[in-house]
């Protein structure tokens, strides 16, 4: 960690808007993730009842929503820091 993070690191946690900020973005990886997880899931849960190919269609949703969210969810985290 260089110096200049070091210090902007220190302002941080003494700095309350930052905090808020900081927060804020955890709370959108949190909707991003649980977003992603339940988009991805109906998406899978209606291509299975169009196709007739439930519950396979619908776990494939789900395991996509789950690669896509935590993907997300780590850059968030990469951001925050």
């Amino acid at each position: 960690m260089s110096h200049a993070d070091h210090d902007e690191s220190e302002r941080s946690k003494s700095n309350p808007i930052a905090r808020f900020r900081a927060g804020g973005r955890a709370a959108d990886a949190g909707w991003t993730l649980s977003g992603s997880i339940i988009g991805c899931l109906l998406i899978g849960y209606l291509v299975g009842e169009y196709f007739d190919s439930n519950p396979a269609a619908t776990v494939t949703g789900l395991i996509v929503g789950l690669v896509v969210g935590f993907y997300n969810l780590a850059k968030v985290m990469r951001i925050i820091g």
